[in-house]
């Protein structure tokens, strides 16, 4: 009888690809706030050589998926969707599945959210399975293998210049529990998101609707893990006992001082993840392990 093949996921998020665009009549729109952020802060904050001891890495421990959960891009310029599109097609030549899933930066402005402008660089939909797909109904479902699958959210909206809020609509929430009540009980679900679906941080920065995302996913215990970025902050919670599921922040993968990522290894009893930090080299800081 053939072994399974392994289910070996790396979680990156807010990869923060930058690129100036030096266009004047964008002088007083959002843009120009984000390039001068990026010129002054971002650029010397968020390292892209970080990523490239990521590959040889994931080849090492067999990844065999990479979940992005959002913030590829620092304003959604093409010119940053495009060097994030180059480092994915690097992971896929790998013969590694790739999913990527937007953030609030990858709607920076309302020009790239009207014109779905991630969604040229990047799939809308993981798997023929899936009857909706993230450019058209914000959610997608891939099978990831035999009792195990990921549904990737789209949250992210355009916001004014001091907002970074993300959107959980009725119509998702809708769409999200169909698809659930699509899938059979004792299969267990990945859920990736951009944002958390606890407060963490200001008004301002947060998921609205949030709560209503919480009730849904208390009411489905066959959601083991609850994948999210947006923070920069990584964690590893097992809320479980009060009817959540394992979430992770994999924090940012290019942080110049907190650099994280999370390995999470899938197996028939329960699964391991192993949190890793930049500290001169990607370096396995942390393993826990979680009994089904």
């Amino acid at each position: 009888m053939a072994k399974p093949s392994p289910l070996r996921i790396a979680h990156i998020s807010d990869l923060h690809f930058a690129k100036l665009s030096l266009n004047p009549f964008q002088i007083f729109s959002k843009r120009f706030i984000g390039n001068v952020n990026s010129l002054f802060s971002r650029k010397k904050v968020f390292l892209r050589s970080r990523l490239d001891a990521l590959i040889p890495l994931f080849q090492e421990h067999k990844i065999s998926h990479v979940v992005i959960t959002g913030d590829v891009s620092t304003t959604s310029y093409k010119k940053e969707f495009a060097l994030a599109k180059d480092f994915v097609q690097e992971l896929e030549k790998q013969g590694i599945s790739v999913f990527t899933i937007p953030g609030n930066h990858d709607r920076y402005t309302q020009s790239a959210c009207k014109n779905k402008l991630f969604y040229q660089f990047f799939k809308p939909q993981f798997s023929a399975k899936s009857k909706y797909n993230l450019k058209d109904h914000a959610i997608s479902l891939a099978p990831l293998k035999k009792n195990w699958w990921l549904i990737t959210l789209d949250t992210s909206r355009a916001t004014s210049w001091i907002s970074s809020q993300g959107y959980f609509s009725e119509g998702l929430e809708q769409r999200l529990e169909e698809v659930l009540a699509s899938l059979p009980k004792d299969d267990r679900v990945i859920v990736a998101n951009h944002f958390p679906f606890f407060r963490h941080d200001a008004f301002r920065k947060t998921l609205r609707r949030a709560r209503s995302l919480r009730a849904l996913i208390q009411r489905h215990p066959q959601i083991a893990l609850y994948l999210h970025g947006h923070t920069h902050r990584h964690c590893i919670a097992d809320l479980r006992i009060n009817q959540f599921p394992i979430i992770l922040d994999s924090g940012s993968a290019t942080h110049r001082d907190q650099g994280s990522w999370n390995l999470i290894d899938i197996q028939p009893s329960g699964c391991s993840i192993n949190a890793f930090r930049w500290n001169g080299a990607w370096q396995s800081t942390k393993q826990q392990q979680f009994i089904w």
